[in-house]
C-alpha cells in the first residue's frame, strides 16, 4: 500500500491560492423580463457580478453573478466595492513599490497584476511570456518574505507606542487628581 506525501497545512487555509487572483465586484443592469412585459417598457435592476482573473493570464477570466460564497471568499474586495471603491485592489499597490519603474507598473497593470502579492505569485507560464517578469516575481517574493519576518516587531512597536500614550495620559490624570485633592484639603 502506497501513501501519499502531502503537507496537511496545505488544506488548512482554504483559499490560500487566492493571493494570486484578481477579483472585482461590480454592478450590471439586468433586464427584468416580467416587469418589462407588465409595464410595456424595458425595466432594469442592478445585479452584483464578480470578475475573477488569474494574475497575468488574460485568457482565464470568470465573469458571473456573485454569490454569497464569493462575498465571503473575497471579503476585502467586497467591502471595498460596498464602500464605493471600484478598483478594489487589496494588498500593496505596485504604484507604491519604489523599485519598479512607472512603465513596468503600467505593463503589469495591463495584464491585471496590480499588487506586490499578485506579482509574487504569478505562474511560471506567464513569466515565460514576459521578459524580466521572473526576476520581478523573485524580488517581490523576497520583499514580502522580509516584510512578514518584520511584521511581529512592527506590531510590537505600535503596541508599545500605544501603551506609552496610555501611561502618559494616566500619569497626567494622577497629577490632576493629586492637585485637586491637595486643593480640597486646604
Amino acid at each position: 500500500m502506497e501513501t501519499a506525501e502531502y503537507d496537511v497545512q496545505d488544506f488548512n487555509e482554504r483559499y490560500a491560492a487566492d493571493k494570486s487572483v484578481y477579483a472585482r465586484f461590480y454592478t450590471m443592469p439586468v433586464k427584468d423580463e416580467h416587469a418589462s412585459a407588465n409595464e410595456g417598457r424595458p425595466i432594469f435592476y442592478d445585479k452584483e457580478y464578480i470578475e475573477i482573473r488569474a494574475a497575468g493570464n488574460q485568457n482565464n477570466i470568470v465573469q458571473r453573478p456573485s454569490m454569497q460564497q464569493d462575498r465571503e471568499r473575497f471579503s476585502r474586495q467586497y467591502a471595498a466595492f460596498k464602500q464605493g471603491n471600484s478598483e478594489q485592489v487589496v494588498g500593496t499597490p505596485l504604484t507604491e513599490v519604489t523599485w519598479l519603474t512607472r512603465s513596468q507598473v503600467e505593463e503589469l497593470a495591463y495584464v491585471r497584476i496590480r499588487t506586490l502579492e499578485h506579482l509574487s505569485s504569478v505562474s511560471d507560464d506567464i513569466c515565460s511570456k514576459m521578459p524580466g517578469l521572473q526576476d520581478l516575481k523573485r524580488k517581490a517574493a523576497q520583499v514580502l518574505e522580509a516584510a512578514e519576518a518584520v511584521a511581529p516587531i512592527t506590531a510590537l512597536q505600535e503596541e508599545n507606542e500605544g501603551l506609552k500614550a496610555q501611561v502618559a495620559a494616566l500619569t497626567n490624570q494622577v497629577k490632576e487628581l493629586t492637585a485637586a485633592m491637595k486643593k480640597a484639603e486646604k
